[in-house]
């Protein structure tokens, strides 16, 4: 039986067909079916709010160094859609060329689906005025009720979101947490900052991390899904769902399950 509520959430978009992070992928995402998306958001050079994964534009961008290195006009002239290769990223099969996609910001993903989507952010950048810079832009869309803020163990930018404003949703990574504190304690001590949602990753999920993150009164998804199998496992544990590249292999799941 599926955890209630039970998330699919499309992970930078459907990333496995499509160009992580770009309209495209987020597009794809809902024509597949979803109404949640996660994404990750970096400072530009002149304060805006990119969306891109990687520290650096190596990876994903015919561009290289920090996104804070560079405006988002010089940003927009390169090139998000054609970096991947087959052979290095197994399972991914983008549906077309997508040569000459464009990186994109918060607020166009925002101002493109609104309140249609939930949307699962998190916050990359390390300089800490980014909490308030995303918060102001949930606020100027008006979507406080369909956000998330995520970080992977940086709580205090999470405990910072609440205060900035009390609607906000916040989910934990607290992977630094666990290893120092340990799991179980971590968990509990996650629920008393007053955060909402805790991310297992396939390596580290199980049914009892996920009760016990249901015991604080915390939802608990999954991450990290490379294959079919960790989707399958993720699934057994309880959880409230997970991102993942293919949200269709999920959704097609669920309905299974619920059939």
């Amino acid at each position: 039986m599926l955890a209630e509520p039970f998330r699919v959430i499309a992970h930078r978009g459907a990333s496995a067909y499509a160009p992580e992070n770009t309209m495209a992928a987020f597009e794809l995402a809902v024509e597949i079916g979803v109404n949640e998306v996660e994404t990750d958001v970096h400072f530009t050079k002149d304060g805006e709010l990119l969306l891109l994964h990687d520290h650096t534009l190596d990876r994903t961008t015919n561009g290289s160094g920090r996104p804070a290195d560079y405006t988002l006009e010089e940003l927009r002239n390169l090139d998000a859609g054609s970096w991947m290769i087959e052979d290095e990223n197994p399972g991914f099969r983008w549906d077309r060329d997508f040569s000459g996609e464009s990186l994109i910001t918060l607020g166009e993903l925002f101002g493109s689906f609104g309140e249609s989507l939930e949307y699962h952010v998190e916050i990359k950048d390390d300089n800490p005025v980014i909490v308030s810079a995303v918060t102001d832009c949930v606020r100027q869309y008006k979507l406080v009720g369909n956000v998330f803020f995520y970080t992977i163990n940086r709580h205090e930018f999470l405990t910072e979101a609440k205060r900035l404003e009390a609607g906000i949703r916040t989910e934990l990574a607290p992977n630094n947490l666990m290893r120092d504190m340990g799991t179980f304690e971590a968990i509990a001590y996650a629920a008393s900052l007053g955060h909402d949602m805790i991310t297992l990753s396939s390596w580290n999920q199980s049914k009892e991390l996920v009760q016990a993150c249901h015991e604080h009164g915390m939802e608990a998804r999954s991450s990290g899904i490379k294959n079919r199998e960790q989707m399958t496992e993720a699934m057994a544990t309880g959880c409230n769902g997970m991102t993942i590249n293919w949200p269709d292999w999920l959704l097609d799941s669920v309905r299974d399950q619920e059939s």
